[in-house]
């Protein structure tokens, strides 16, 4: 009876590592790779001018040459910051840009904290599979180039350059790379993108992404709430529940071909969203002003498409009318914000321009 017992608690402890480790191939450590590892630094006291914020509101963390693949970006706080801060480390007011190839327009457009799954820089930790933060911010996808990567960080607050600017800003920043032969030409270059939108959902849909060409979507983080108040309460009386549902529409399509009803549901919850928050690998979720922020990498589930493909939160016809007529109402706005991550053939459609930083931040509450 005891062995059986423990054959079956190693069975299961081995189970839940696998899964844990389930998006690190350490099968392949063994297998001897060409090509050379490089890390680039910036923002450290050493680094030059041009990669620190004494000067410029832009600092430069990487140039690099490829071919080749980053493997991981990594980001220090701020040196004056303490744990527990209740005013964060840092907010949307600082941007991360990314330019492949020389192009002019960046694949990756985002506040630097929303990109680590920290919408607006509220967290003290964050920890999934693809991005994590305590005490710094670091990034795993994989990020092929063929020609060139330029990765800056954009600060547009209200701070001029200087020592008050380099102070509040990440200390130190590397970004880790191995040079390849040759990308295949089947290879896409990763993006990302964030907007945010208060609006009544129950006359439009909120639109995360609307992409041109040929790619696959492989994640996302959004927050939802009703400035205020707890959303939700004036549909079914529960806190943190969500009636809306995510809907993917590929290639032009009029329906969706993935449409996930209820957004708690395509974070991987139910009945809304749990008591306490969760941080799964893949799918998580924390509160955020009265409302919540939820991720989902979707890896072994990446949604291909060949032309275009529309991300949008709404109403589903299936839904009761109450629902959309409740949040019809301007009262019952809800605010959304999210980032979207994809790969994608080159070149990309222009990404609208993000608005001025003092719009980025959260609409402030309301007195109910």
């Amino acid at each position: 009876m005891t062995r059986t017992f423990s054959a079956m608690t190693l069975c299961l402890l081995l189970t839940a590592a696998q899964t844990a480790v389930a998006q690190i191939d350490i099968g392949g450590l063994p297998t001897l790779q060409p090509g050379c590892v490089s890390a680039k630094n910036s923002l450290w006291i050493k680094s030059p001018g041009a990669q620190q914020f004494n000067k410029s509101k832009t600092a430069l963390i990487a140039d690099i040459k490829g071919p080749a693949t980053i493997t991981m970006i990594h980001f220090a706080k701020p040196n004056w910051v303490q744990e527990p801060d209740p005013n964060g480390v840092l907010n949307r007011d600082l941007l991360l840009k990314i330019y492949w190839d020389g192009e002019k327009q960046p694949s990756v457009d985002c506040p630097l904290v929303d990109f680590f799954c920290d919408p607006a820089g509220i967290n003290i930790e964050v920890n999934t599979a693809l991005v994590n933060k305590r005490r710094g911010w670091n990034a795993y996808f994989p990020m092929p180039f063929r020609k060139s990567a330029r990765i800056e960080l954009v600060y547009d607050g209200p701070l001029a350059p200087g020592g008050e600017l380099v102070g509040k800003m990440p200390c130190y920043a590397y970004v880790m790379y191995r040079t390849l032969d040759k990308v295949p030409d089947t290879t896409a270059y990763f993006h990302a993108y964030w907007r945010q939108e208060l609006l009544p959902l129950g006359k439009r849909d909120y639109s995360v992404v609307d992409i041109k060409g040929k790619g696959k979507f492989v994640g996302v983080n959004i927050t939802v709430r009703q400035p205020g108040w707890v959303w939700g309460k004036g549909v079914l009386g529960q806190p943190y529940h969500v009636d809306e549902n995510e809907k993917f529409y590929i290639d032009g399509e009029k329906e969706p071909s993935v449409e996930f009803q209820g957004l708690e549901d395509a974070f991987g919850f139910s009945w809304g969203f749990p008591p306490t928050p969760s941080q799964f690998p893949l799918t998580g979720w924390f509160p955020f002003y009265k409302g919540a922020c939820a991720y989902r990498f979707f890896v072994q589930d990446a949604i291909s498409f060949d032309k275009s493909l529309s991300m949008k939160i709404g109403f589903g016809k299936l839904d009761l009318p109450v629902w959309a007529e409740t949040y019809a109402k301007p009262e019952n706005s809800l605010q959304f914000s999210s980032t979207a991550y994809w790969y994608q053939l080159e070149p990309h459609s222009p990404m609208p321009p993000l608005p001025p930083a003092a719009q980025r931040a959260p609409a402030p509450d309301k007195a109910k």
